[in-house]
Parts: structure tokens; sequence; C-alpha cells
């Protein structure tokens, strides 16, 4: 029978020291953890019942060093591409040893103009480096952008930072925001997890007013998670960053309701 075996913990180290991941030791083993993930009822929708697409995620967490499970939980489907959200770059980067110590972050400024610095050590570099950028230059159409600016400089900052001095951590890899606001006709080739699919309709504004307060009403009830609900949608429809946003924030005081809308 195939064995997942798992790493040895090692004390942290300079150069960085990964956790104790799950980790396969063949092919065969990879599979059948893949295999596994996809009938697990608590893995991302997106993710039930597509060994296929489990195994892609088995060997990058692999590459990472990372348990296969965790990093399932941390991704994400934009326009039909599989993405890995931000916070996960910078776990990448330690779990690698891909950089000397920690990153480092100095915030400055308001508004468009709030700005921040990461700063970091590339591992076997002498010399420190870093990377600037603000809400103005870097903000998409995410509302997150408005209400939590530092957060997103973070990710957004720590990310380029990453693309720039420890390119191996992310090859192949793109975040949710690189995608968001790319233009239809944008083929994106090196990044894509899954195979290119045909075009999805953008759902009508008309269609979306109608069935908000629907699903906004199924997340309350606990019968699906944000997240969940819009995996499913995005399987029949292209939804804007702004739509995504308000199907994640419902109203405090939205009544439940039984209907669940149709996309």
């Amino acid at each position: 029978m195939n064995q997942i075996a798992t790493l040895p913990q090692h004390k942290p180290a300079t150069n960085g020291s990964r956790m104790n991941a799950l980790v396969p030791n063949s092919i065969a083993d990879a599979l059948a953890l893949a295999d596994i993930m996809a009938k697990a009822s608590l893995i991302p929708q997106h993710l039930q019942g597509k060994p296929g697409d489990c195994l892609l995620i088995v060997m990058q967490a692999q590459r990472w060093g990372m348990d296969a499970a965790s990093v399932a939980q941390s991704t994400s489907v934009v326009h039909g591409k599989l993405c890995y959200e931000g916070k996960l770059v910078a776990a990448a980067l330690y779990a690698m040893g891909a950089i000397e110590g920690r990153l480092e972050y100095e915030f400055s400024g308001t508004g468009d103009g709030r700005t921040v610095v990461v700063s970091g050590r590339p591992r076997g570099a002498n010399k420190v480096q870093t990377v600037e950028g603000n809400v103005g230059n870097w903000k998409t159409g995410n509302e997150q952008w408005k209400k939590q600016p530092d957060d997103m400089l973070t990710y957004r900052g720590t990310r380029q930072w990453a693309r720039r001095y420890a390119p191996e951590a992310l090859l192949g890899v793109y975040t949710p925001d690189e995608l968001e606001d790319a233009p239809s006709e944008t083929r994106v080739t090196a990044t894509v997890i899954e195979h290119q699919p045909a075009e999805l309709p953008l759902y009508s504004d008309n269609d979306f007013k109608t069935n908000l307060p629907k699903w906004w009403n199924v997340i309350a009830s606990g019968k699906k998670s944000a997240d969940d609900l819009i995996a499913m949608l995005q399987t029949k429809a292209r939804f804007t960053a702004e739509q995504l946003d308000e199907i994640r924030n419902p109203p405090k005081d939205e009544e439940d309701g039984d209907a669940e809308g149709e996309a």
C-alpha cells in the first residue's frame, strides 16, 4: 500500500527551515494523496472531485515544502485560472529558505499615496534588496484596497519582491490580483495551472442584483461559505472584482432566506 512520508522536523536555520510537511515519496504516492484530497468534503469546492487539479497542488506544495491540504485551502479560481493567495507568497519564501531572515515593511503616506517599502536579503546575497509601491499604482478593483490598504500593499509588495529577487519560489504561480483586472483578450500561458477553458460570459448586472440577496442568505445560513459559493458560480459565468467583493461582504442585517439563486 502506498505510504506518505513526513519530512523530519528541522531546527530553525538562517537559510529557512521547512515545516513538518506531508509530502509524497513517488508519483504513486502523489496520485494517492491527490485522490484523497479530491474526495474530501472540506476541500475547496473548485477542487472537489478533481484529482488532476489536486495533483497540481500536491506538486506545488512539495516544491515549497508545505502541506498540500493547507496550500489547497489558500487557492481560488479567477477567470478559470487556479491562483494562490498572496499570503502564501511570503510563506513560500520562508519555507524554501529563499530569504535570509524575514521581510520588513515600512509604510508612509495616505490615500492613493500610501506607500510601502519591502526590504529583505535574498539567500546567499550580501546586500538587502528593496521594492517600493503605492496604492495608486498597485490597486485593482478589489474593495479591500479601500478597506485594508496596508494588508493589500503587504501582499503585493511581497509578491513584487519575490518576483524580482527570488523568482524560483513563484515559478508558474500567480495570485488572484494579477488576473482580476487582466483584459479578457490577454492569454497568460506561463501562469496557467489548468487547461485553457472557453471564455465564460460576464454575469449581467440585472441578474446579479436579483440573485445577490439570495446568495447572501445562503452564506448566512451556513449552507456554503462565500468562497465555495463563488467557486460554484464561476463555473457558469465571470464576475467583476466588485461583484465578488459584494458577495463576500453581505450586510449584517440581511434577512435569512431559503432560495439559493441560480447562476
